[in-house]
């Protein structure tokens, strides 16, 4: 008796959730400064906050940013992508 195994492809793609934001989050990496941004959806408002501190404390001239989305994969039916095409 002999064990075969069955590979199969399915395409898929990754991209922003519809419903989600992109958050920014910062800090100062001032030593022993302890100033964080909370997360905010509003990117200019989050970049204003660190130009902000920055004007506030002088030689806190440095930060660590980060971004977040939520992210869906989906799978692509490239069968059902031909048919839809072909039938235009």
């Amino acid at each position: 008796m002999s064990t075969k195994a069955l590979f199969t492809y399915a395409p898929h793609r990754i991209g922003r959730h519809p419903e989600a934001e992109v958050t920014m989050t910062a800090r100062c990496l001032a030593a022993d400064c302890g100033w964080e941004l909370a997360p905010t959806s509003d990117l200019a408002a989050g970049d204003e906050a660190c130009m902000t501190h920055t004007g506030l404390n002088p030689g806190h001239d440095r930060f660590e940013r980060q971004w977040s989305e939520v992210s869906l994969v989906t799978r692509t039916d490239v069968a059902t992508a031909s048919r839809a095409e072909s039938s235009t």
